[in-house]
């Protein structure tokens, strides 16, 4: 009977929330309904509206991608809820070399970040200096060629004004987490830097959203960054889904229903405590490319 009593009350207070807090829609909203095309943020745009700059949401990009090394590699978009870092800004996927189709959902309220032609640099012999590996990003960078990025089908204009390179006077020297140290000495906590053609967009509408991006990148060396010959086509075509994140009121009666029901459990479990199990947060062994991470055309 408790049981029913507070879902009951739980109901009731979902119910009454959302009829006091429920937006009101004006005329012109209607005729249209949620329907937005976000629009594509300057740098300038970037700061003012997060706070920090493009660089340092590509920055911050990398590092989500070398703790989480399976985005890299996600050809659907199974992995995509990850991009939900739990700020501002939502970190969406790319290619990694090959033409991908990603569909997934995003939460309505967070911006958008697109890493159309992207490379890092992590700091390990015979390149370990700021200023060779500022050399070899900013080369990649002024390589690409043929990018585009569309929103719904428009074509995002001046493209070139997105790039991001390492600056020379006062370059974004960033860490990331490289793995366990390999018999070559390389892993551990590393030294980088990172450059590309990034977009940050609006928080989305909701509803579904078509972005197509790519370009055309340079190939370069792994090992030491020296342009080989040929070039790599990058491909993304991502379908996202924009939805509203659970309420407050929704979150709380939840929380207090999942304590209710430990609280009402806890004298039948107290003779059967078992030691839990310890998960892992990350796998073990998990190699990452060697100096240069290439994410191509996204990572």
């Amino acid at each position: 009977m408790r049981n029913r009593s507070f879902l009951g009350l739980c109901a009731t207070v979902v119910l009454v929330s959302m009829l006091l807090f429920m937006p009101q829609v004006r005329a012109e909203d209607d005729d249209r309904g949620d329907e937005r095309r976000p629009d594509v943020l300057s740098n300038a745009q970037v700061q003012a509206a997060t706070g920090k700059s493009i660089a340092y949401w590509g920055a911050k990009w990398w590092q989500w991608a070398f703790d989480h090394p399976e985005v890299l590699g996600d050809t659907t978009g199974e992995f995509g809820y990850l991009g939900n870092v739990g700020g501002p800004v939502f970190f969406a996927e790319g290619s990694g070399g090959d033409p991908v189709s990603l569909s997934y959902t995003v939460p309505k309220n967070q911006y958008i970040l697109l890493p159309v032609a992207t490379y890092i640099w992590t700091f390990f012999d015979p390149c370990a200096s700021v200023g060779c590996a500022r050399t070899i990003v900013n080369s990649f960078v002024s390589g690409i060629t043929d990018a585009f990025a569309s929103i719904d089908g428009v074509p995002v204009a001046d493209l070139t004004s997105h790039l991001v390179t390492v600056d020379t006077t006062t370059p974004f020297v960033f860490q990331v987490d490289a793995g366990p140290i390999g018999p070559d000495g390389y892993g551990g906590i590393l030294d980088a830097v990172q450059g590309g053609l990034w977009l940050m967009l609006d928080p989305l509408s909701s509803g579904m959203h078509t972005l197509t991006f790519g370009a055309t990148v340079p190939s370069l060396d792994p090992f030491t960054g020296d342009v080989l010959d040929g070039s790599i086509e990058l491909a993304t075509n991502l379908q996202l889904t924009a939805v509203p994140e659970p309420s407050t009121v929704v979150l709380l009666c939840g929380g207090l229903a999942l304590a209710f029901g430990l609280r009402r459990s806890r004298a039948a479990t107290t003779k059967q405590r078992k030691t839990p199990r310890l998960l892992s947060v990350r796998g073990a062994g998990v190699t990452y490319p060697k100096t240069g991470a290439q994410h191509i055309s996204d990572h």
